[in-house]
């Protein structure tokens, strides 16, 4: 069975590769520091990963926004969360837990959501987002 395609951006090499680590015997995984090659390229990805630090970032995750692909948010900036967090059609993470329970909130998400994995009891996905 192959595996779907995730892209991860981030510009620190850190976190990325933790997802990376964690997720890669279920998704194939490429990693951008900016989105200079996007064009129809997004389409082969079954989910996009924004792992977001500074403002700048906002530029090239506001070039994938709208473009119907599922979009994971990581904000370790609270300012960036204040500006995500009335946006539709994204999973912004709970960045004030530990990383082992953003990991967790994320697994809960790729598999019900991308790998269409039947989970054996239901996730309140308010527990998983971001809350003010």
């Amino acid at each position: 069975m192959m595996k779907k395609r995730a892209l991860i951006y981030g510009n620190q090499k850190c976190f990325s590769k933790f997802l990376k680590c964690k997720f890669q015997d279920v998704l194939e995984f490429d990693v951008r520091r900016n989105f200079n090659f996007l064009n129809e390229e997004l389409q082969v990805y079954s989910v996009v990963v924004f792992v977001i630090y500074e403002e700048e970032d906002l530029i090239d995750f506001f070039k994938v926004y709208g473009r119907d692909i599922p979009l994971v948010v990581c904000a370790f900036n609270k300012r960036i969360i204040e500006i995500l967090i009335g946006l539709e059609s994204i999973v912004l993470l709970d960045t004030t837990k530990i990383r082992s329970e953003i990991l967790n909130q994320l697994n809960f998400y790729l598999e019900e959501t991308i790998l269409n994995i039947p989970l054996l009891h239901s996730i309140d996905y308010e527990e998983v987002v971001f809350r003010c």
